[in-house]
């Protein structure tokens, strides 16, 4: 017996009039025209999902403006793969004529509701009240249109915004490109927040420190970060500032605008204390068009991520910036780094002498731990070498003593 149901068609979303064609199938389309009607409210992370799909007619799978993940292969040759983005994963068959087909979607449309709760990634204004610093949430995730406006990408490793805000205030006034801390205190900043208990790279999350644009918790908040700085590629003077493991989403994004393209050659970018590769930023910096002072970052001299590639950054400045970064200003740079080198080595020697250790003798990692508890408090009153180790190993104890003062 024949069913008299009618076959529904597949739904074509996208190369109607060019570009290759692509459909979503009856099963997807519901949660399809969801996520249509949500972007059209103004919700910006359902605008990046629908746009991300309108760009597969172009056919631009190679390039990472969209994380792909490989699925599997089916038997008749087509392929299918995972298009990762905020909120939502989108399972897509690319099929033999170079058609695409949106099979299913894995899609919270409560994520919205999440970023209220400050779980998920999000954009805030950073404001200084009677002392204190407060975060509110830019729904639209649009930066305030101010020339030479101030945004901090941040590490994940804060409580909430609004304790994000601070510690990135106290960080970010030591780059060049802040103004100084008078003018974040007064005209306050923007901050793109990435929640998470965990730092991101740093030595102890060493795989993710040296190769920042394979790491896969983080690509949410890149795209959202990459859609921000996109919006924003009209003011003029922009100053994305990282700060810490900032740098990895900050690399990520910058990386997200360049395979497509699109240039920020009005704006600036400043790594402080970056626990990933600063090479691997400074390429897709570069690679986007952004600018950069005379230093492009700041790092502590115990910081091994942050200085592991200084010199290939030095050689890479010399090869980009022909205009604005001398060879003597290279130069400068080099002494300045073995001379950070040296002081390293200095402070492990100071650090070993305190803690009653030799640098050259062996000693089990119980007992070198417990030595290095020991010499910690001592090593406070070392004057530099001291403030050193506490804001490279303690950061936020470091934070709190110099927001003190």
């Amino acid at each position: 017996m024949f069913s008299n149901t009618p076959i529904k068609r597949e739904l074509r979303i996208a190369g109607n009039h060019s570009g290759k064609p692509v459909t979503v199938t009856p099963q997807a389309e519901p949660i399809y025209h969801e996520l249509v009607k949500l972007a059209r409210r103004g919700n910006h992370w359902a605008q990046i999902t629908v746009n991300a799909i309108n760009q597969l007619a172009s056919g631009r799978l190679h390039q990472n403006n969209i994380f792909i993940k490989p699925s599997a292969m089916n038997k008749g040759g087509t392929e299918e793969f995972v298009m990762i983005l905020p909120g939502c994963k989108v399972t897509v068959e690319k099929l033999e004529r170079d058609g695409f087909r949106i099979l299913f979607f894995e899609a919270d449309l409560n994520y919205g509701e999440l970023i209220d709760r400050e779980l998920k990634p999000g954009l805030y204004s950073a404001k200084k009240v009677a002392g204190e610093w407060l975060a509110k949430l830019r729904k639209s995730g649009k930066i305030e249109p101010d020339k030479h406006r101030v945004i901090s990408v941040c590490d994940s490793n804060h409580e909430d915004p609004g304790t994000a805000a601070g510690t990135s205030a106290n960080r970010i006034s030591s780059s060049s490109l802040s103004g100084g801390g008078v003018t974040i205190d007064s005209e306050g900043f923007d901050l793109h927040y990435t929640p998470s208990k965990r730092t991101l790279g740093s030595l102890r999350n060493y795989r993710d420190a040296i190769r920042p644009l394979e790491n896969q918790k983080i690509h949410e908040s890149s795209i959202l970060l990459a859609k921000t700085m996109y919006d924003a590629r009209e003011i003029k003077g922009v100053r994305w500032i990282s700060e810490f493991g900032g740098s990895a989403v900050l690399t990520q994004a910058m990386k997200i605008l360049a395979d497509q393209n699109i240039l920020l050659k009005q704006h600036y970018v400043f790594l402080v204390n970056p626990t990933t590769s600063p090479n691997i930023a400074y390429k897709a910096a570069q690679a986007a068009g952004l600018n950069f002072d005379r230093k492009f970052s700041s790092t502590d001299i115990l910081n091994y991520v942050g200085n592991r590639d200084q010199l290939e950054v030095i050689l890479n400045r010399l090869r980009y910036e022909k205009k604005n970064y001398s060879l003597s200003k290279a130069s400068a740079d080099v002494l300045e780094h073995a001379r950070s080198l040296q002081g390293a080595g200095a402070f492990m020697g100071t650090l070993a002498a305190t803690a009653g250790l030799s640098v050259s003798a062996p000693a089990s990692a119980a007992a070198f731990l417990t030595a290095l508890g020991a010499a910690a408090a001592t090593a406070i009153g070392i004057g530099e070498m001291g403030n050193a180790m506490i804001r490279a190993w303690l950061p936020k104890y470091h934070d709190r003593l110099k927001s003190k003062f």
